[in-house]
């Protein structure tokens, strides 16, 4: 028999065996050079390019935690939920007397509750409900009618028309399940591909999937599903990295722990963009519940945990919530954190989605950034394509849009590309507390940073054969100091001297981004393709 969370509370409550979540953070690590000087040990080539690209240095935080700690936690029979070594410590659900015990262990700096309200306001719980949608539609249309809202109130075709689908970078979804994934013909494109390289079910401690919820799946599918002639993402030339760490079961603050874990996971494997459709301030638990104050992007495990993937180069996109209509009214935690990418919704008209959550942040930052359809978006599950509401759905959109732009621009920073594209967006001159900057237009972006690029190569340098298939060959009128080769992922292939001849001999075939450094100090790049 399955009984109610809060009735196991109180019956563990009533026989002394009461534990709450905690973090356990630890004084310090080993091996600390030899990991330094080591990093593969630690990271994923793709994870150290990612670093080199934006030079990011490793540090304290990329280091593991300490084993032999987490060996001696263990045995003193404590079950441990969650290792982090961002945060340097373990997530576990503590009795008084094991906080004891973990206190007069030597390497512990210090235990912190997820308690916020020890004596909270009983107050009843709705039922876990993450998005409404309306009925199901049939694959009966052209032109991919039922995502041509979605794909134009943002202007993204521009960058369709350019061959820009994401190609080459990695996409990291974090939700409560991918159910259909797997078979569904609208993901058929991903899988024929070999786009979806791998994740974890964090919930249930193994590689299933494809079991849960479907709310990733609807997520995905607006990013990456494709349907010929019916329905297409933002990004269907992306790769995908699955991960679960919602449970659907109840809404408690361990879900958290799963995101953190899942955050990390995605660093190592060198991902450049998160997409996170879920955000916690209120908890079958009540004592475990936010107040405002605490959306600071300081407070939060979560929220400092997506700062910190920030910080690490990867370009976190988060849903600013849906709560505009509740008590809350407010973004949540994660969407609070200071570099992420947060995201509000508005309708086919821009008008804002009655339940897209406000800001500003507790310390009064401008949260949402931007915003995008998230009423009545086209999403995909059980073979069917259905209209669903939530900012769950104007994120991704969002997501995939940034990893077009970053494939198309791999040299620029992630925050130029994120304050290019808020000042693209209606609203930058007023933003609003309930929409950000408003509805970005990335033709806009895109035209302004090639504009940016562009003008200080044409007419003074002139690239031959291009296509080519072994070399190319430079006319230029002013010197020409330095040469890069970027991989469309944004990697430096190679580095030249100057010159007016360069060998691709022995390169793979495809699209490449060759960046200039004159000697007056202005730069440019241009597109190669290698036949």
């Amino acid at each position: 028999m399955k009984f109610p969370l809060s009735f196991l509370m109180l019956f563990i409550a009533a026989f002394g065996f009461s534990q709450d979540l905690h973090f356990v953070a630890f004084s310090n690590k080993s091996e600390v050079e030899y990991y330094l000087e080591n990093p593969t040990e630690m990271l994923s080539e793709k994870a150290l390019d990612r670093r080199e690209k934006y030079d990011i240095s490793l540090d304290f935080s990329d280091i593991p935690v300490n084993s032999s700690y987490i060996d001696e936690i263990k045995s003193s029979g404590i079950e441990i939920i969650g290792i982090s070594k961002w945060l340097n410590g373990i997530f576990a659900w503590l009795s008084a007397e094991e906080i004891q015990a973990l206190e007069n262990l030597e390497f512990i700096e210090n235990i912190s509750s997820f308690v916020n309200h020890p004596n909270p306001t009983v107050k009843q719980r709705k039922v876990k409900k993450i998005n409404t949608e309306k009925p199901h539609k049939n694959l009966s249309s052209t032109d991919f009618v039922y995502t041509n809202t979605q794909i134009e109130q943002i202007n993204l075709q521009a960058l369709f028309d350019e061959g820009f689908t994401g190609e080459g970078i990695t996409i990291a979804v974090i939700d409560n399940g991918f159910h259909g994934v797997n078979t569904d013909v609208g993901f058929a494109y991903l899988r024929e591909n070999n786009q979806i390289k791998g994740g974890y079910n964090f919930v249930k401690n193994n590689d299933d999937l494809y079991s849960e919820g479907d709310h990733g799946t609807k997520v995905l599918s607006t990013i990456g599903g494709y349907i010929e002639n019916e329905f297409i993402g933002t990004a269907i030339g992306a790769d995908f990295y699955l991960f679960i760490t919602e449970n659907n079961a109840y809404e408690m603050p361990d879900e958290e722990v799963n995101w953190i874990m899942a955050a990390e996971k995605a660093d190592s494997l060198g991902v450049d963009i998160i997409n996170t459709s879920l955000g916690y301030y209120e908890f079958d638990d009540p004592r475990y519940d936010y107040v405002y104050d605490d959306m600071d992007g300081q407070t939060t495990y979560i929220s400092r945990a997506a700062q910190m993937a920030s910080e690490k180069g990867i370009l976190a996109v988060i849903s600013a919530g849906n709560a505009a209509n509740q008590d809350w009214h407010y973004i949540s935690a994660p969407s609070d954190a200071k570099d992420v990418f947060s995201i509000g919704a508005v309708d086919f008209e821009n008008n804002p989605a009655s339940f897209s959550s406000f800001g500003p942040t507790a310390d009064n930052r401008i949260k949402p950034d931007i915003s995008a359809l998230g009423v009545e978006a086209a999403v995909l599950a059980d073979n069917s394509i259905s209209f669903a509401n939530g900012t769950s759905f104007s994120s991704p959109i969002i997501a995939g849009a940034m990893a077009c732009l970053l494939q198309a621009f791999p040299e620029n920073s992630l925050e130029n590309l994120k304050q290019k594209v808020r000042e693209s967006a209606d609203l930058y001159e007023n933003p609003t507390d309930q929409l950000g900057h408003g509805v970005p237009d990335f033709n806009s972006v895109y035209q302004n940073l090639l504009s940016v690029d562009y003008a200080v190569i044409s007419p003074k340098v002139k690239i031959f054969p291009n296509p080519t298939a072994d070399f190319i060959y430079l006319e230029t009128e002013e010197k020409i100091e330095n040469l890069q080769l970027f991989s469309f992922e944004g990697k430096i292939i190679k580095n030249y001297n100057s010159t007016n001849h360069l060998s691709l001999e022995g390169f793979p075939s495809g699209k490449y981004i060759l960046k200039f450094q004159f000697a007056n100090g202005k730069s440019g790049h241009q597109q190669i393709i290698k036949q």
